[in-house]
């Protein structure tokens, strides 16, 4: 029996001065793509930590401070081993003009932002041209609906509860949410983000628990500041754990499945 070979994951580097960008897509780098991702807030970060991470693409923000994506990667380029390191572009100034200019610098792709974090995947493997990866046999945990508001984060739940074997539906905003709730199957699991618009999530999960058919589900509520009075509510009105946007998505599985695992244990609270 030969010993199996530790293959080094792909590395890239991600220059985002955004806070908010910057953290979705390290973590859509990571979570969905599997990569390893340092990510940086400008430019002259870059040129200081790049090169020891040794990554085999760099991705770059156009519209920077003081150093802007085409400036940075001109001075990484000046460092021998970033040389022939492939570059992707984020961008909103997607005219023909401006993609013909990232392209004559030698970007290998221009993503316009805002971006589909599943999209972003896809371009990147695209560049990277990954080795085929062994086939995974996905078994079915059952059914989820989430409903959120925010494309970029419901695209990620989305495509990380797919990955994990959940049949997904998901609605965008509190009404279709609600239409789900009144007319849809029910689900095994329910994702729910407390600020929506029109009806926000507490007012779904007050529905919901009012349901016999409905009463019985786990739901994962989401919010984007943790902010007491509305995960008191958010527990009081039935939930059974809640998690702070951004997450980590190893933490978000973890909890959906002690949430299957244990569907009576509502009000369970989140450490």
């Amino acid at each position: 029996m030969t010993d199996r070979l530790e293959v080094r994951r792909r590395r890239i580097v991600v220059v985002e001065d955004d806070n908010a960008i910057r953290h979705l897509v390290k973590m859509t780098l990571e979570s969905i793509g599997g990569y390893e991702v340092m990510a940086l807030s400008s430019g002259a970060q870059a040129l200081e930590e790049a090169c020891q991470f040794e990554p085999d693409l760099l991705v770059l923000d156009v519209s920077m401070p003081k150093m802007d994506g085409l400036q940075t990667l001109v001075a990484l380029r000046q460092q021998l081993s970033l040389q022939r390191v492939p570059v992707v572009f984020l961008t909103a100034n997607t005219q023909g003009k401006d993609v013909a200019r990232y392209q004559e610098i030698g970007a290998a792709d221009i993503i316009a932002k805002p971006f589909n974090p599943v999209h972003l995947c896809e371009r990147v493997a695209a560049v990277l041209s990954p080795a085929p990866e062994e086939d995974v046999v996905l078994h079915s945990r059952g059914s989820a609906l989430i409903v959120e508001d925010d494309p970029s984060i419901r695209f990620l739940l989305d495509f990380i509860l797919a990955q994990q074997g959940y049949r997904v539906v998901d609605a965008h905003d509190g009404h279709s949410g609600l239409h789900a709730i009144n007319n849809g199957p029910v689900a095994d699991i329910v994702i729910l983000d407390i600020n929506l618009p029109g009806i926000d999530g507490l007012q779904l999960l007050e529905r919901l628990r009012s349901m016999d058919r409905w009463h019985g589900v786990p739901v994962m509520m989401l919010s984007a500041d943790g902010d007491e009075p509305s995960v008191a509510r958010a527990l009081n009105a039935g939930a059974s754990d809640y998690l702070v946007k951004p997450f980590d998505p190893t933490e978000l599985v973890a909890r959906l499945d002690r949430l299957l695992q244990h569907p009576s244990a509502l009000n369970s609270g989140a450490p």
